[in-house]
């Protein structure tokens, strides 16, 4: 990505601003952020509503200063946690500046989903900007009847067609969020690229291993606490538990003579090393919290409720 991407400003100004990502699951939210940050702040796999909560994420440069707000997917809530996962987009939505709205342009059939219909409803007075995303994977003559009823249903809203994991059009998307960002001073100090703490972002990657490596719906049932992180001379020890519903779900997570959580934890470790940038010894087990998705003290345990 380029410094200024074209973008032209006043002499002696500076921008900052709240830019909240939002789109339904698997639209390319965290690998956009992750893009435009040059680091790994969003955890990415390929299955939907891997995210569940807002991840800030710190962009600064000397002329401007950008906070994305990553959300979760936009989803109708069937229990409890969803729910919350949904409060998160409400309160980035509310905060946010620029709404930047992520389109799956490979999911689009005919029609905007009617989750992304109705969102529109709720962000009338917001500065909204829309990307196509994925673009290289469809045929560019479809991206005109998108490109069409978007316009129709968000009015005045920027729409660049982009492809997050790719690249392509990025820059173009960065200039023109850049241009929409307010005039203020940085709210950050320029070393600090997240305002989430390390045990967040471990507890994530572990989550991420999880996710690469499970099938099906169990990553879906399954959290992770840390239980310990301690600092050590050249070592980080972290014992942290994977959260599972029920009492089928822990021999799947273990595996046959644990081969499947040394899975998980190597994973998991390796990532944790590249983020921490030191070695670590990463220590994984498996506690039942019976329906942990649908109750608060549970959410709270995993850090989903805050109080």
């Amino acid at each position: 990505m380029n410094e200024h991407n074209g973008y032209q400003k006043r002499v002696g100004t500076h921008k900052c601003g709240f830019v909240a990502i939002v789109g339904l699951p698997n639209a390319g939210k965290s690998t956009l952020v992750n893009r435009y940050l040059q680091e790994k702040v969003s955890i990415v796999t390929p299955k939907p509503q891997t995210t569940r909560s807002n991840v800030t994420s710190i962009l600064s440069r000397h002329d401007y200063q950008i906070i994305f707000i990553d959300t979760p997917g936009i989803l109708k809530p069937r229990y409890r946690m969803q729910e919350v996962m949904a409060s998160f987009i409400s309160t980035a939505v509310d905060e946010a500046d620029i709404i930047l709205l992520l389109i799956d342009a490979l999911q689009y059939k005919d029609n905007l989903h009617p989750a992304i219909e109705s969102f529109a409803g709720k962000v009338r007075k917001k500065q909204i900007i829309i990307a196509l995303n994925k673009i290289d994977l469809i045929d560019k003559n479809l991206l005109l009847p998108m490109i069409t009823q978007a316009n129709d249903v968000f009015g005045t809203a920027e729409i660049i067609p982009v492809s997050a994991s790719e690249g392509e059009n990025t820059d173009e998307l960065f200039s023109v969020i850049l241009s929409a960002l307010p005039e203020g001073p940085k709210l950050y100090p320029d070393d600090i690229i997240s305002d989430e703490p390390e045990r967040f972002f471990v507890a994530e990657l572990i989550r991420e291993a999880i996710f690469l490596t499970m099938e099906e719906e169990i990553p879906y049932a399954t959290a992770v606490v840390i239980d310990t992180f301690e600092d050590r001379e050249d070592l980080s020890v972290i014992h942290a538990s994977i959260l599972v519903e029920k009492n089928s779900q822990k021999p799947i997570i273990i595996g046959k003579g644990g081969r499947t959580i040394r899975d998980i934890g190597t994973k998991a470790r390796l990532g944790i090393e590249e983020f921490l940038e030191r070695r670590v010894f990463l220590d994984l087990h498996v506690k039942i919290r019976k329906d942990w998705r649908k109750k608060d003290v549970f959410l709270r345990e995993i850090g989903l409720l805050r109080r």
